[in-house]
């Protein structure tokens, strides 16, 4: 698949030739999957970049002998093979010397350690030296340290956060899976609306889009990847379960429950796993956040700490996966082929078409902002709802609350019919149970999927209605 986007991640990356002579130290961390290996190959492939890879699931020894092993072949010296290194400094310190050798000669040198967490066996020592070793060797030579992982809880915690490396690190990136613009060019010939479905099943994770035949519809697509006996997406919550959380049951049960319902309240995921409300449930949530597999939240202008704090799944395969892959995987597993609606029936896929365009629309946010305009305005955003366990009460769909004292009361609809006149009195129960401060503007805005009547149109409730060509167009990316 072509290189495409990034190009906010790639200016990021490029900052460090600015500090030059000196060195600079970048933590890049995000979902496997997402690119990140991929960028920067791409960002660097003008530059000497040292790619060193650790590996899942192996002792600190056998990691350090890797290392050296990666060394010696990119290093072209042999004698390094016959090491035997007793800890890491051993090992850093022949990195150090190469470093220090091209700098003489005035070159540059890019150190890409990949897989961090794994090289340093989930455990701190690894960080521990490579803070010496950067303000003993490395931070007054020219070169770019950049320490890569995809479990984000340990690159966060015990990277970005640690004491270690306080205060050292010079650019840290979460990158994202890519936005609906980024991959419109991939799918040129295919239908707006099939492209969206095929984002909100796979989501922006570029090894999966690479798997998309474009030539192929969205059914024929997720039949191969999703419901066919060796499909690619079949086993893929497996592997990534495996790898961030090993056999935890307690994380797969979380994941579970997100997966079947649109939102838990902490009490309610507790129960269900049947552990206290405390530090241990507390840390399975921020692993799985961290992990950018789920996500908290609480009504526009409520603070996170807020009683009201409920949960949702923010990945769209697993959310997909949940619905529609797992409760099959029985009849995947024997081969034969089935009918699309015995895989995809009507009434739980309509379901899941509104509920994952919201959260498609949750995710694209920042995109929606600048195609309203406002982008250049302070903004808070996202969900606001009024509920307690036994009263549903009011829910906005996507909020926004401006510096500027206006608030864009987003409804976001997927359906295949027009959506009318009827629509008006239904945001207008919304906005008068929304307590907007008497001197704030309420605007709604209709986000929709399908066509309006002209009726609606013509009536001008709506201050914007944006459709599917302004969310694949809503942004320069």
């Amino acid at each position: 698949m072509q290189f495409i986007g990034r190009q906010y991640e790639r200016a990021c990356l490029a900052e460090w030739e600015k500090r030059l002579p000196r060195g600079t130290l970048s933590v890049l961390h995000g979902r496997r999957r997402v690119g990140k290996t991929r960028l920067i190959k791409e960002v660097f492939r003008k530059h000497e970049l040292l790619f060193f890879e650790g590996l899942e699931g192996q002792s600190t020894r056998v990691q350090q002998q890797h290392f050296l092993e990666q060394l010696s072949r990119q290093t072209r010296r042999k004698k390094y093979l016959k090491l035997r290194p007793e800890n890491w400094s051993q090992s850093l310190d022949l990195l150090a010397d190469y470093v220090a050798e091209r700098a003489k000669k005035g070159k540059t040198t890019v150190v890409f350690l990949d897989e961090f967490q794994w090289m340093a066996a989930n455990r701190v020592d690894l960080v521990t030296r490579l803070k010496f070793l950067w303000d003993s060797r490395l931070a007054d030579l020219p070169v770019h340290l950049i320490l890569c992982g995809s479990i984000s809880s340990f690159m966060v915690r015990k990277v970005v956060r640690s004491k270690a490396l306080y205060g050292r690190v010079h650019i840290e990136i979460l990158l994202r899976p890519l936005t609906l613009p980024e991959i419109a060019p991939l799918f040129a010939k295919r239908n707006l609306r099939e492209v969206m479905e095929l984002y909100m099943a796979i989501g922006g994770v570029p090894q999966y889009l690479e798997m998309v035949d474009p030539t192929k519809s969205f059914i024929l697509n997720m039949l191969k990847l999703c419901f066919a006996r060796h499909g690619y997406l079949v086993e893929e919550f497996e592997r990534l379960f495996a790898s961030h959380f090993g056999r935890n049951l307690h994380y797969r049960k979380i994941l579970e429950d997100l997966g079947k319902y649109p939102n838990l309240s902490r009490d309610a995921i507790a129960k269900s796993c049947k552990l206290d409300t405390g530090g241990t449930l507390t840390q399975y949530l921020e692993e799985l956040e961290l992990g950018g597999f789920i996500e908290r939240y609480v009504p526009v202008g409520r603070p996170l700490h807020s009683k009201i704090l409920r949960y949702r799944m923010s990945d769209p395969y697993l959310l997909f996966y949940f619905r529609f892959i797992q409760p099959a995987l029985k009849q995947i597993q024997t081969g034969k082929e089935q009918p699309t609606t015995r895989y995809l029936p009507d009434k739980k896929l309509n379901p899941w078409r509104g509920l994952a365009f919201e959260r498609l629309c949750l995710a694209h946010a920042d995109l929606i902002a600048a195609k309203l305009g406002f982008s250049a305005v302070s903004y808070e955003y996202g969900s606001w709802f009024r509920r307690t366990d036994k009263d549903p009460g009011a829910q906005i769909d996507l909020l926004f609350t401006r510096a500027d004292n206006v608030v864009n009361l987003c409804e976001i609809k997927y359906r295949s019919a027009k959506s009318g006149k009827s629509l008006i009195q239904e945001v207008q129960s919304k906005i008068d149970q929304y307590p907007a401060s008497p001197q704030a503007s309420v605007e709604p805005i209709l986000i929709t999927a399908s066509e309006v009547t002209d009726s609606l149109r013509n009536e001008g409730f709506f201050t914007h209605i944006l459709t599917l060509e302004d969310l694949f167009t809503g942004a320069k990316t």
